[in-house]
């Protein structure tokens, strides 16, 4: 994978269905550039820090989490810089950190619900030994709402209700238009096995469309224009809800 140009200052490396690895932003900035999540393991980020240099760009120096998901997450113990991540998807974090990594202990969260399906089978596809696997929490934590200045770029990142998880952030960055939205408007994996809940699914199109974006980019799909977008939303309507 080769980073992917989005705007003058925001690069994308391209998510991978295979192994479940989301697309990770890049911004960069005059004074500091940063990551927007890490990747689900430290092979990931370390191919998005490797592309990054290709481009003699500035190596990030802070990483914004958008929500605790394995596969946004699992490579913030690899990080050299600045985590950064709400509240709540602290609180998972740290729960997470008390968990074991065996096969077992795994199998045992799976049955009991802890864990879903879906992740458990990425996991062991992206991690040889699951032994290896570390999970931290940030280094800062916020509530709600946190704005960065980069230089000659700001980012403001809101938590929203959304069908996802209930810890999300969306990440706007005004300047170039590009909206980062994590897994926002993917269904529940947890509790309704991919499906979505009409509510939050409803309140979440209605908050995000307040953003004037050209680009918004989703964690496992090609980043998409409003117009792509809405006709992705009618889809999930047509098919989900």
């Amino acid at each position: 994978m080769t980073l992917k140009k989005i705007s003058p200052n925001i690069y994308i490396l391209p998510f991978d269905k295979e192994r479940d690895r989301p697309n990770i932003g890049y911004i960069h900035g005059d004074k500091y550039s940063m990551l927007i999540d890490t990747g689900n393991s430290p092979a990931h980020l370390n191919d998005m820090l490797n592309e990054i240099k290709q481009l003699n760009l500035p190596i990030p120096t802070v990483a914004l989490i958008t929500h605790w998901h394995w596969d946004h997450t699992f490579a913030m113990h690899a990080f050299d810089g600045i985590t950064v991540a709400e509240r709540e998807t602290n609180q998972m974090l740290k729960k997470l950190e008390t968990w074991n990594w065996t096969k077992d202990d795994m199998q045992q969260r799976l049955v009991s619900g802890e864990e879903c399906e879906f992740c458990d089978t990425h996991i062991k596809i992206e991690y040889e030994d699951v032994s290896t696997i570390q999970v931290v929490h940030s280094n800062i934590e916020f509530e709600d709402h946190i704005h960065f200045d980069l230089g000659n770029i700001t980012i403001e990142v809101q938590r929203m209700i959304n069908p996802h998880s209930d810890d999300g952030v969306i990440a706007y960055c005004k300047e170039e238009q590009v909206l980062f939205a994590g897994d926002a408007d993917s269904g529940e994996y947890y509790l309704l096995d991919g499906g979505y809940d009409n509510e939050r699914f409803y309140h979440y199109i209605k908050s995000v469309d307040k953003y004037d974006f050209n680009t918004y980019i989703h964690g496992h799909l090609d980043p998409m224009n409003k117009e792509e977008l809405k006709s992705f939303w009618k889809q999930i309507e047509a098919e989900d809800l």
